[in-house]
């Protein structure tokens, strides 16, 4: 079952209404404008059940190619990492450019029969799309290291402390430019990195003096910061407060070339995260520290 949010145009109305009940029939919750009230906020309304959805359908004809608000409501969802997006052409229509690498489905007549084919189809896409949402869910990282690849010693430095502090398999991390941390061969990266960072339970950011330089790194921050993940700024080589990129300049920093703070930043995943601590011998860890402050320290 999935709950399932309709994009259409108002000439489309009567498709809405038949797909709708159809999917409903299917097991599917299906919210489109239907839900609206007289005197309701409309676009609001819309918005937030557009947001709580698990996905949306797209209807698209030769009525919505001069919508604004359809395409709106698209760019929305794309939005929002976890979110499938369901296009359907109706008719002899194209497929606007703004999807033009999702697969559509297609209703070329308005017979019973189509629908009902329609249906079908959609349901099964459904399902294969919360399946793969699940598996890869499942296989996120609790930690997500963003850092330019220069940074990789102090990134190094960092992964082996936590490994030995926390409890943690090799997939507990995310960091692109270490082994064995970083993506598998084949991913999309830039739409793996944002799915990962909105499942993290932590985002730690590596920031030097040179770090607003790296467009990646301020992707996966400027990415945390807008889906609130928890974000810990972790200063290094020099760096100050006016090195930390404007999106998350609000945020407390951590200093890593300070021994303290290393052990306050480990403090403080143990006590705002599903982490669990090791039994690690404490002067094993002192090292790892002194390490990791060492790397930190290097210009």
């Amino acid at each position: 079952m999935a709950v399932i949010y309709i994009s259409y145009r108002a000439p489309d109305r009567p498709i809405a209404d038949r797909l709708s009940r159809m999917l409903s029939e299917r097991g599917h919750i299906v919210r489109y404008d239907k839900e609206l009230y007289t005197g309701s906020e409309w676009r609001s309304q819309l918005m937030t059940a557009l947001k709580e959805s698990d996905g949306v359908l797209l209807i698209w004809s030769k009525e919505t190619e001069s919508s604004q608000y359809v395409p709106s409501e698209v760019g929305a969802a794309r939005a929002l990492p976890k979110m499938g997006l369901f296009p359907v052409m109706i008719g002899d229509v194209d497929r606007p450019l703004f999807i033009s690498d999702v697969m559509v489905g297609r209703l070329e007549t308005q017979s019973d029969e189509a629908f009902a084919a329609l249906a079908d189809r959609l349901d099964d896409s459904f399902e294969k799309h919360f399946e793969l949402v699940d598996r890869r869910q499942h296989g996120n990282p609790r930690i997500f290291i963003s850092h330019r690849h220069k940074d990789e010693k102090i990134v190094r430095a960092l992964a082996i402390c936590l490994r030995t502090r926390f409890k943690l398999q090799r997939s507990d991390i995310r960091c692109t430019s270490v082994r064995p941390y970083r993506l598998p061969v084949g991913e999309q990266t830039g739409e793996r990195l944002r799915e990962e960072i909105s499942t993290a339970e932590v985002i730690l950011g590596i920031l030097t003096p040179d770090t607003q330089e790296s467009s990646y790194v301020l992707f996966e921050l400027g990415s945390a910061w807008g889906q609130k993940r928890w974000t810990c700024p972790l200063l290094a080589r020099s760096a100050d407060q006016s090195h930390i990129p404007h999106p998350i300049r609000d945020l407390s920093p951590l200093s890593l070339e300070k021994p303290g703070e290393c052990w306050q930043l480990m403090d403080d995943l143990l006590g705002f995260t599903s982490l669990e601590k090791t039994e690690a011998d404490q002067s094993e860890l002192n090292d790892l520290v002194n390490a990791l402050v060492d790397a930190a320290r290097e210009s």
